[in-house]
């Protein structure tokens, strides 16, 4: 498989997984907050308990995690070289060329 190809397939990946982490993290931020004492982890949203939505949070979130991860090793090139290219005024070193 060629390198652009596996790059694009993680990064559909960390989009596919950031976007339902940010909408159960703002559910549980904005509309499940912790706390309101007892039976609070049964309140409901959208007919699902916060304890669900917490799950769906934790679950998406290392997903998320996880291919940011791999997405930050497949370019470990650009970030190595990424301080000389800074200094060298923007002209790009030959072997920083993918």
């Amino acid at each position: 498989m060629k390198r652009v190809t596996i790059n694009t397939i993680v990064d559909i990946g960390c989009l596919i997984t950031f976007i339902p982490s940010l909408i159960t993290g703002l559910v549980l931020y904005l509309v499940l907050p912790s706390g309101g004492g007892r039976g609070n982890s049964w309140s409901l949203y959208l007919g699902i308990t916060r304890n669900k939505w917490v799950t769906m949070h934790d679950y998406t979130s290392f997903a998320f995690t996880a291919l940011l991860i791999i997405h930050l090793l497949l370019h470990w090139k650009f970030f190595r070289h990424a301080g000389r290219n800074l200094m060298a005024g923007g002209k790009e070193p030959d072997d920083c060329k993918t």
